[in-house]
């Protein structure tokens, strides 16, 4: 039997945290299905030289287009596409472990913002994911006390959230920055040479979301649908926990810490971490009026 042809685009880095996943999802979607499908993975830059002339590409268009079927993709690039709910998952502490993360994103209100995405973007969300779960701070001299973030400069992708959070810690932007926000997996992506030491602050989410063009999507029997949600599903608690255990390895493992160029990891005081969390918490309640269907709250309460 002719087995299903998926191209599995995978359009950010580092790619071992994306290409484990869409691995992990050809596995589950063949025990499932009968070993049905195939799934050709691609890097950004193979994609381009083997598909697209070696141009660069924008992977919204291409899964909507339905040149590649499936992707991975930040849920705040999503939201910058205009999916703009999605910013909501981004807000500083609105989340507090990660089992009350899980119960967002697998239940009605994880139902409900792939339905925003769908009528935003008219692509089909699988499953929310991890790119390293939560955000530290990576930064050029070591800090003691968020005190010390006041005037510091800051690099970050343009995000109304991420401008507000800045702006209530004193902080600017600029390329050539002395912070960056990231993930201790994704480290060695993000943060620059001399942002050497690391503040394990898990101020707010890095999430990600298992995509698939829609035209695909409506096509498949009600049985490969129900697979395709299963095996999503599966793949995402895997990654999540793998993030997870990740970061932890990194944060717990010297060597590993000296591999990605890190001089210091530290966790803030218990003062200083509620400072940090009285200086963010209002723009998590200042968004809250942006977002339909009491949002915000409901994913507080959840």
């Amino acid at each position: 039997m002719k087995k299903h042809s998926i191209k599995w685009l995978l359009f950010h880095e580092p790619a071992e945290l994306f290409i484990r996943t869409a691995e992990h999802f050809e596995k589950e979607i063949n025990r499932l299905t009968g070993d049905r499908y195939e799934i050709e993975i691609l890097k950004l830059e193979d994609y381009n030289k083997k598909y697209n002339n070696g141009k660069p590409c924008d992977p919204i268009t291409e899964l909507k287009e339905n040149r590649v079927q499936m992707s991975q993709l930040y849920t705040n690039s999503l939201a910058s596409t205009d999916a703009t709910d999605f910013y909501a998952l981004a807000l500083p502490f609105l989340f507090k472990d990660h089992d009350h993360c899980a119960r967002v994103l697998e239940g009605e209100i994880g139902d409900e913002l792939m339905a925003h995405l769908h009528d935003r973007l008219q692509v089909k969300g699988l499953s929310f994911t991890y790119s390293g779960g939560y955000k530290c701070i990576a930064t050029d001299k070591q800090i003691t006390s968020i005190d010390q973030l006041e005037n510091m400069t800051v690099r970050h992708k343009q995000s109304p959230v991420f401008t507000e959070m800045f702006k209530a810690l004193g902080m600017d932007t600029a390329d050539n920055a002395n912070m960056t926000q990231t993930t201790l997996p994704r480290y060695h992506v993000e943060a620059s040479e001399s942002q050497k030491h690391v503040i394990d602050t898990q101020h707010s989410m890095y999430l990600t979301t298992i995509l698939m063009n829609d035209n695909m999507w409506a096509d498949l029997s009600v049985d490969d649908q129900m697979h395709f949600r299963e095996a999503a599903k599966i793949c995402a608690r895997a990654e999540r926990a793998k993030s997870v255990a990740d970061a932890e390895e990194i944060k717990n493992d010297a060597s590993k810490q000296a591999e990605k160029g890190i001089e210091t990891i530290s966790d803030l005081s218990p003062a200083e971490a509620d400072k940090l969390k009285a200086k963010l918490t209002p723009v998590t309640d200042k968004f809250a009026k942006y977002f339909g269907n009491n949002l915000v709250d409901r994913i507080r309460k959840s």
